[in-house]
């Protein structure tokens, strides 16, 4: 497959704020705030870079397998790296010799039986422990920090945006990291500046923002001085699905360089496009890498560094970007109920993942509470085909 630019930038490519970030003191508590598009993962494996040159020990830890596989092609060295859950289960069984418990399944942690634990615990007073940097913090819970701190851990760097949170069973707030793990207010660094999203898909991704002003939004990029590709919004018959997949399958090959994320709102609606754009793609000769990831599947072969079609589920593309976004059969997404506000949420990330192109697919028939949060000025989301002047 094409190869697709996927590095870390250099230290005299980042902003003023990442600066600031980036050369916060080694020792201590920090937290870096941003909004989708603000380069926090970029940051934190710059940070990531800098102790691993200096030859200090650190773990880099994040929330799901893909954002693994992702975080360490693009530091594009031996990343010190591990998802959260998996890396805390292990440490505490080390640490204090006792399986850390959990609700039936291995990643459901029992937190109040894990604090309960250690109250009786007391941490190696010259132990060594590794800086731990911290990405998508916002997805862990409490628990997660305080115990931490109970385990004897000193150093912490965490980035995070609870704007972005999409787990309403588990997750922080930014009050909730600073209490756990004591971060002065001087050590918390606020990123403002969107490096990602192309103007169009930022204004759109805005309309979806809470009003949460513990993690504002970030600032809109420059308005280009040429025509924009605004986002749509595709109404799809029935009969139009194997036409719609076409459509993405004919981009990939016009653009091989480029990698395209579907998004879906289900296993099964991933299962079906993945199925889909395969068969479309083997009529027309077999020229599209479709590639695709559910939560704690394998990551074999998964590449963020070649052009191709990824087809992942909403849970799995916190903190990932891609140069095309499709959002499939978004009336098949109902987080929380009628949860307004985990809606807006869950669009505020999945939007937010496009750089350059963002298209929202319906099935026409699909009725779903997302309607009701979707922007009617079409110069924000362009509709095809066009509803009615009486529905904009």
């Amino acid at each position: 497959m094409a190869a697709r630019r996927f590095q870390l930038p250099g230290v005299q490519e980042l902003g003023k704020q990442q600066e600031d970030a980036l050369m916060l003191d080694r020792d201590g508590q920090h937290l870096i705030i941003g909004g989708p598009g603000t380069g926090k993962s970029v940051v934190a494996l710059l940070r990531a870079r800098r102790l691993q040159r200096d030859g200090d020990d650190y773990v880099f830890l994040v929330y799901n397998r893909l954002l693994l596989l992702a975080s360490r092609q693009l530091f594009g060295e031996a990343l010190r790296s591990d998802t959260w859950i998996g890396w805390f289960r292990r440490t505490f069984q080390r640490m204090t010799g006792n399986p850390t418990p959990c609700r039936g399944q291995p990643w459901d942690i029992d937190w109040p039986a894990v604090e309960r634990l250690l109250l009786d615990f007391t941490p190696h007073s010259h132990q060594n422990l590794p800086h731990l940097i911290i990405d998508e913090g916002q997805d862990m819970p409490p628990a997660f920090y305080r115990s931490l701190v109970a385990l004897g851990f000193e150093n912490f760097y965490v980035v995070a945006d609870q704007n972005q949170q999409i787990e309403p069973e588990r997750h922080s707030s930014r009050q909730d990291i600073q209490e756990a793990l004591a971060i002065a207010p001087e050590r918390v660094v606020e990123l403002r500046t969107n490096y990602r999203n192309r103007y169009p898909i930022a204004r759109l991704a805005r309309e979806f923002y809470t009003g949460d002003p513990a993690s504002p939004p970030p600032a809109l990029p420059p308005v280009p001085s040429g025509g924009v590709d605004t986002p749509i919004l595709f109404d799809y018959r029935r009969d139009q699905y194997r036409a719609t997949l076409g459509r993405i399958l004919t981009l990939a090959r016009n653009q091989p360089h480029k990698l395209i994320g579907v998004i879906a709102p289900t296993d099964q609606v991933r299962l079906d496009y993945v199925a889909g754009l395969r068969a479309g793609d083997a009529a027309a000769g077999g020229m599209v890498a479709v590639r695709t990831y559910a939560s704690r599947a394998d990551v074999t072969g998964l590449r963020f560094d070649e052009g191709g079609i990824m087809v992942i589920n909403a849970q799995s593309c916190k903190g990932l970007e891609f140069d095309t976004v499709f959002l499939a059969d978004i009336h098949g997404h109902r987080p929380g109920g009628l949860d307004t506000d985990l809606i807006r949420k869950r669009f505020y990330v999945m939007t937010a993942r496009a750089r350059d192109r963002l298209i929202l697919l319906r099935a026409r028939s699909g009725d779903s509470p997302v309607l009701g949060i979707l922007p009617r000025d079409p110069a924000l989301l362009a509709r095809f085909p066009r509803p009615p002047v009486r529905e904009l």
